[in-house]
């Protein structure tokens, strides 16, 4: 029975022991929260300029504030910033105080107004192919042809590439996959961080059209020439169907951008297509070889990857522009007869 009052003794003191700890604790935070602010009260209101290297940790921070005369205790700076919105986003920098500044107005000075990395804008438009990025990349000097081409080839961690087939006509294994967009980085952004972007706005753009792997190489190639021939939004599905069509009947798909894109390296910087251009020797083009082109031929834009997932049902085999409306139109028709006496008017 004595043993069992002592034991109940020894855990009735521990117990207190710890209440005391847990007391005098608050009483030396609350008496340093209180310091913090009487002395504050006896601050001149003078102006304290500090500057925050790159990479200081929270404490260096505190420890700079405190030999300023910023704030009276490191401590309290530490435990308020741990409780705050501003943990973890303290900035480098050079900072300007008033000694009469509250805790939270030091965060929100540290998180918010130190120094930023210069950043550059990026405008990939819809319809340009790898090599048209890879110039307009290198150009803005974020990296030289050679890394960009090491970026290009470089492992991504995404489902969609899996499916790319391992053809030695494809030009690039990642052509349409590079989402066009704005895009900002910093300066010294390496291109991996590039490609990457890219393809992680690709895998956004096309989460909910639930398109399966298997079928995504697929998709994105007729895309890509949907996007190349399309002027006018209202025409992406139509054109959509008449590449449908023809494959659904054996027939040659015929489409010009496919040669521009193989004769030009994907640069599209010819003005027009030449007869001798119809006979070149390459995967990409449609009008010697039937089905699809070896791969995408530009990167599409989510409505021409709409249109290539939901074609529109009709019978046209032709379509041509209609010089007519110069609007960037087409004339769709049936038959071949059909197509060359529209062409006649």
């Amino acid at each position: 029975m004595e043993k069992g009052l002592d034991r109940m003794t020894n855990r009735h003191k521990r117990k207190n022991k710890r209440r005391n700890i847990t007391i005098a604790a608050v009483i030396v935070l609350a008496v340093i929260f209180a310091a913090s602010l009487f002395l504050r009260s006896f601050n001149s209101g003078d102006t304290v300029t500090i500057t925050v290297p790159e990479g200081a940790s929270s404490s260096v921070i505190a420890r700079q504030l405190k030999e300023e005369g910023v704030i009276h205790s490191k401590l309290w700076f530490l435990l308020r910033l741990s409780l705050s919105e501003y943990k973890g986003k303290l900035q480098y920098g050079t900072f300007k105080f008033d000694k009469n500044d509250s805790l939270n107005e030091i965060f929100e000075t540290l998180a918010t107004k130190g120094a930023k990395k210069n950043t550059v804008k990026l405008v990939i438009p819809e319809g340009y192919s790898v090599n048209m990025i890879k110039e307009r990349v290198c150009g803005m000097g974020l990296c030289t042809d050679s890394e960009f081409d090491r970026a290009v080839n470089a492992e991504y961690d995404y489902s969609f590439l899996n499916v790319i087939p391992d053809d030695k006509d494809i030009s690039c294994r990642l052509e349409g996959f590079l989402y066009p967009s704005t895009y900002e980085f910093y300066s010294d952004a390496d291109a991996e961080t590039v490609i990457n972007t890219l393809l992680k706005e690709f895998e956004k753009q096309t989460k909910d059209l639930n398109i399966p792997d298997g079928d995504m190489y697929e998709i994105i190639t007729k895309a890509s020439m949907i996007e190349r021939e399309a002027k006018l939004d209202s025409e992406r599905r139509t054109i959509a169907g008449v590449i449908e069509n023809r494959l659904n009947a054996n027939m040659l798909l015929q489409i010009d951008a496919t040669v521009v894109y193989a004769i030009s390296d994907g640069m599209y910087n010819v003005d027009r297509v030449y007869y001798k251009d119809l006979k070149i020797d390459s995967k990409y083009n449609t009008y010697k070889y039937k089905g699809l082109p070896a791969g995408p031929i530009c990167s599409p834009s989510i409505k021409s990857i709409k249109a290539a997932q939901s074609p529109e049902k009709h019978k046209y085999l032709y379509y041509h522009t209609d010089t007519d409306k110069n609007n960037g139109s087409h004339i769709f028709t049936e038959t071949y007869d059909e197509h060359t006496d529209s062409q006649k008017q």
